[in-house]
């Protein structure tokens, strides 16, 4: 039985939900530093960007941050915390690549990477940048693929692999990195026939972005494909990543979620179900809400803060929510 400790993150801003938009470029990444080292000095255990290249929830022309290159940037300015994608899309990048460059990471950062990595959704952006956007069965038999192989990637000399969808004949990836065994593995998405098997059979962590009936669901399920391929349930870390903003009063949280910049970034969630599936509200409220996922097993949190680029819910949630809770 693991144990894991409760863990707090952090995304930094890097304009994929186009809260970078009318800066400049310079001033669009002083910022993206600025809430890196708040969040640093506050107290997060992690920070976070997205493995995307244009804006959502409509195409823009203003600025998206690479993850690769801005986690590498940002482990230059930080010093303790860890550094993750929330998750890479697997399909973006060679995973030979995708593995040097997660060992690449960890070796400028002192040993702080951590990959996150998924199936790949986002078949616009796939269209945009020429890639083709294959059907699920071949998504996830590359994120399978890449899963199993990456560890070995950073722990063996030389790699020899024939999966379903990558080859590799005694290949080298050096350096390898500085975390010992190795950098923990992330696999985001909920499909609960393949997705949550691969996590059982391959994640040292999972991370499902859902509501927290939800996620009890797929702990359940998790843990039966555990079962099935002969796994500790506990093994695998549960993660959750919601949107985060703090309010003085019920007024204020109501107020917003009835405005134009509320809600849920797409529009499409009723404001009463996103206010209850995301950390929205109160200090006290919020609270609450983390208690309930603590007390289903989640033991750390990834959050998107909606006032970005300010950094006051950033900085309310370590000085308030956070001693509020159980542990």
């Amino acid at each position: 039985m693991t144990d894991h400790p409760v863990t707090w993150g952090a995304f930094v801003p890097q304009g994929w939900k186009r809260e970078l938009a009318g800066l400049g470029p310079a001033e669009a990444w002083a910022t993206a530093q600025h809430v890196a080292r708040t969040a640093e000095r506050a107290g997060y255990d992690h920070l976070w960007v997205y493995d995307h290249v244009e804006t959502v929830p409509v195409r823009e022309a203003t600025h998206c941050f690479e993850a690769y290159t801005m986690l590498a940037a940002l482990s230059q300015v930080t010093a303790r915390a860890g550094l993750g994608q929330m998750v890479t899309c697997v399909g973006y990048r060679n995973v030979g690549l995708l593995a040097k460059q997660a060992a690449c990471l960890d070796v400028f950062s002192g040993g702080r990477a951590i990959l996150g990595i998924g199936a790949g959704w986002y078949a616009e952006e796939y269209a945009a940048y020429g890639y083709r956007f294959p059907s699920a069965g071949e998504r996830l038999a590359l994120l399978e693929d890449a899963a199993a192989v990456i560890p070995r990637l950073w722990t063996e000399p030389a790699v020899s692999f024939e999966g379903r969808a990558v080859r590799f004949v005694d290949a080298h990836c050096d350096p390898k990195p500085l975390q010992r065994p190795r950098p923990p593995v992330w696999i985001g998405g909920g499909g609960e026939r393949v997705t949550l098997r691969i996590a059982a059979r391959h994640a040292d962590a999972t991370n499902w972005q859902v509501g927290l009936e939800a996620f009890r669901h797929k702990s359940a399920v998790l843990a039966r494909h555990c079962e099935e391929v002969g796994r500790d349930p506990a093994s695998v870390m549960r993660t959750h990543a919601p949107d985060c903003r703090l309010f003085d009063t019920e007024t204020d949280l109501r107020r917003w979620l009835d405005g134009p910049g509320g809600g849920h970034l797409w529009g499409r969630v009723p404001p009463a179900e996103y206010a209850r599936d995301n950390l929205v509200g109160t200090p006290e409220r919020v609270a609450e809400q983390v208690q309930g996922y603590l007390d289903a097993g989640c033991r750390a949190f990834v959050l998107w803060f909606r006032d970005y680029p300010a950094t006051e819910s950033l900085e309310r949630f370590m000085a308030e929510v956070v001693p509020a809770l159980r542990r």
